[in-house]
C-alpha cells in the first residue's frame, strides 16, 4: 500500500536539493534458512543526504517479465532526521525475492515523494558468482561459484576471449547435490584473455564471464612467444594469442649503447597477425 500513495508526487521544497539521493548500488544474496532451500534477494544499497523534508525511503522492484512490483520502506524518526541533517546516510535492503534470469526494474524514493528526486536502475538477476584461487606452480585454476540456486547443475569453463570466448578444453560441471561448489581447471599459459566462464545447466542459460589477467603486465610479456622465422620464406610474423593492438617494428641493436635503432618503414599496426617478408637473418636484427 505503501508504494501506491507514494507513487504521487509532491513538489519539493526550496531548500530540498534534488541531489538528495546520491547513489543506489544493486547485487545479489544468497538466504538460506535451515530447513528450507535457499532463494535469491536483491541488495540494494543506498546513499543519501538526511534532510528535515525527507521522513524515509522508500525502494520498489518491478519485474520486467513477470510484471509483479515489491517495494519495502524505511523511515527515519524526526529527532534522528534533524540531528543529522545535512550527513551523508547509507542505508541497506535485501528483503526482496528476485529469480534467476529476471529482468528487474528498480526505483529509489523518498518519503515523501518529492517530484525529480528519484533514481532508478534497470538490473538483470545473474545466476552465479564467480572467485577463484590461482596455483601458478601447478598451472590450475580453482574456480568457487556462490550466488546460484544450490539444486541446480553449473558448468564452469576457461576461454581465450577474443569476438567470443573461445574454448580452452572441456568444460565442468558442478552438480547441484555436491556441498562443495568449486572446481579446478588446467591451464597451459596465463594469458590476458584468459576468462571463467560460468552458467546454469539450462538451455540458452545467460553466462557470466571474469577476466582476472587482463590488466596484469605481467601476463602480457608471454604474448611474444609466439615470434616465429621461416628460413624457407624468409618470413618473420608474431601471431598474439590474445587479441591485443599494439605498433610493432623492427630495429638494429647497436652493443655499444644499447639501443636499438629503428628500420625505416618498417612499422606495422594490427591486433591480429604481423608479418615481415624477405628478412636477411642478422644477430642484431630485433622486433620490438
Amino acid at each position: 500500500a505503501g508504494g501506491i500513495f507514494n507513487s504521487f508526487c509532491h513538489d519539493a521544497p526550496a531548500s530540498l536539493s534534488s541531489m538528495v539521493l546520491k547513489s543506489m548500488k544493486i547485487s545479489t544474496v544468497m538466504k538460506c534458512v535451515q530447513g528450507s532451500p535457499c532463494s535469491l534477494h536483491l541488495n540494494i544499497k543506498g546513499t543519501l543526504i538526511l534532510d528535515e523534508n525527507v521522513r524515509g525511503l522508500e525502494i520498489c522492484s518491478f519485474s520486467l517479465d513477470t510484471q509483479q512490483s515489491q517495494c519495502t520502506h524505511v523511515r527515519f524518526t524526526r529527532k534522528k532526521s534533524n540531528m543529522l541533517n545535512g550527513k551523508k546516510v547509507q542505508v541497506q535492503f535485501n528483503c526482496i525475492e528476485v529469480n534467476v534470469a529476471q529482468h528487474i526494474y528498480v526505483t529509489m524514493k523518498t518519503v515523501p515523494h518529492y517530484c525529480e528526486v528519484k533514481l532508478s536502475q534497470q538490473y538483470y538477476v545473474e545466476a552465479g558468482k564467480l572467485d577463484f584461487n590461482l596455483d601458478r606452480a601447478r598451472k590450475i585454476v580453482t574456480v568457487n561459484v556462490s550466488n546460484y540456486p544450490r539444486d541446480q547443475d553449473y558448468y564452469v569453463r576457461l576461454c581465450h576471449k577474443w569476438f567470443t570466448c573461445e574454448d580452452v578444453g572441456a568444460f565442468a560441471v558442478i552438480k547441484g547435490k555436491d556441498s562443495f561448489k568449486s572446481i579446478s581447471l588446467k591451464y597451459s599459459q596465463l594469458l590476458p584473455c584468459l576468462c571463467i566462464e560460468g552458467w546454469l545447466a539450462f538451455p540458452d542459460a545467460r553466462r557470466i564471464q571474469l577476466c582476472p589477467f587482463a590488466n596484469g603486465k605481467y601476463y602480457t610479456q608471454v604474448l611474444w612467444d609466439n615470434i616465429v622465422y621461416n628460413p624457407s620464406t624468409q618470413t618473420l610474423a608474431w601471431e598474439p594469442a590474445c587479441p591485443v593492438l599494439v605498433m610493432v617494428n623492427l630495429c638494429r641493436f647497436i652493443k655499444s649503447n644499447d639501443h636499438c635503432e629503428d628500420i625505416e618503414n618498417s612499422f606495422k599496426n594490427s591486433p591480429d597477425k604481423v608479418k615481415y617478408s624477405r628478412v636477411d637473418t642478422h644477430p642484431r636484427l630485433c622486433m620490438k
